[in-house]
């Protein structure tokens, strides 16, 4: 913790480089990954079964984001020649507050749409065509699609704030019940990412295994295709009749291949629990190697 942050909290911070796993009071979901937890108890753990979280709903992390990188924003929008004031309130509804993805709109949605205007115009506004639009590198977004991940936090009213907060705050004290007989615990799929951006626990990420990812995402391909694609018609293969639902009768074409790579699992701990899921993250590191392996560039 940093004294001179007035947010923060001043804990003791205890790094133990041999620390015994049976002392520590773990819980494990039942999706956790087997290979990670088998490891763990190998090593002396003795975890407990843990029960589902409370769901993660909008805790202002939209609006708190937007106010981070609002030095940005203003460098970019001049830059661009972007009133920021001329910008379209999105069109209210939903969760309120702010909450989830920093001024993202629903799954998929335009990026432009996510911050309430219609793609055309945004892109207009920003002087770049598709460029300033949805054009362009993905990875490295032009005009208008640079700006709206925060804009949109720009938005909520200081009603909805205050309540988001009121919903992280019962969020904590429902996660503080779950945990008052933990120190950390091992998540299941899906790492409950969410949730921790909310209620602010410690979580570590550990590598504990070297392999091909499953579900066609991340990493370098060896097959070439778009990540997440049908491995059949990413490899040149039809998908099928629309009309009947029947799979083309075509030669079967070998799957899209993966590169290997870190396939990892996280630790989270309970809240000012850091020091301790960084000295258990230790002890596993220092009992096996996948941390020194990496992908084939």
């Amino acid at each position: 913790m940093d004294p001179k942050d007035p947010s923060t909290v001043t804990t003791p911070f205890q790094f133990d480089r041999a620390i015994k796993l049976s002392s520590v009071r773990m819980g494990v979901d039942p999706g956790a990954p087997k290979e990670f937890v088998d490891k763990l108890k190998e090593l002396g753990a003795v975890p407990k079964e843990i029960g589902p979280r409370p769901a993660a709903t909008g805790g202002g992390l939209g609006v708190e984001s937007a106010a981070a990188f609002d030095f940005y924003v203003q460098m970019k929008a001049k830059e661009l020649g972007i009133d920021l004031a001329t910008l379209p309130e999105p069109q209210r509804g939903g969760g309120g507050g702010g909450g989830g993805r920093a001024g993202a709109g629903a799954a998929g949605a335009d990026p432009a749409a996510a911050a309430g205007g219609a793609p055309d115009a945004a892109a207009g506004r920003a002087g770049g065509g598709a460029a300033g639009g949805r054009g362009g590198d993905p990875g490295r977004p032009t005009g208008m699609a640079a700006l709206t991940r925060w804009t949109g936090g720009r938005f909520p009213r200081a009603f909805d704030f205050v309540n988001a907060q009121r919903r992280r705050y019962a969020l904590i004290s429902q996660m503080a019940e779950l945990l008052k007989d933990f120190d950390m615990y091992v998540p299941g799929n899906g790492y409950d990412v969410g949730l921790h951006a909310s209620t602010g626990h410690p979580c570590a990420v550990v590598p504990y295994k070297f392999d091909s990812p499953q579900g066609g995402g991340g990493g370098g391909r060896a097959g070439g295709g778009r990540a997440g694609a049908d491995p059949a018609a990413a490899a040149g293969g039809r998908a099928g009749d629309p009309a009947t639902g029947r799979a083309a009768a075509e030669p079967a074409q070998a799957p899209v291949v993966y590169n290997k790579q870190p396939i990892c699992a996280v630790i989270a701990g309970n809240l000012y629990n850091d020091d301790k899921i960084l000295s258990v993250a230790h002890q596993y590191q220092i009992h096996t190697d996948w941390h020194l392996k990496h992908p084939a560039i």
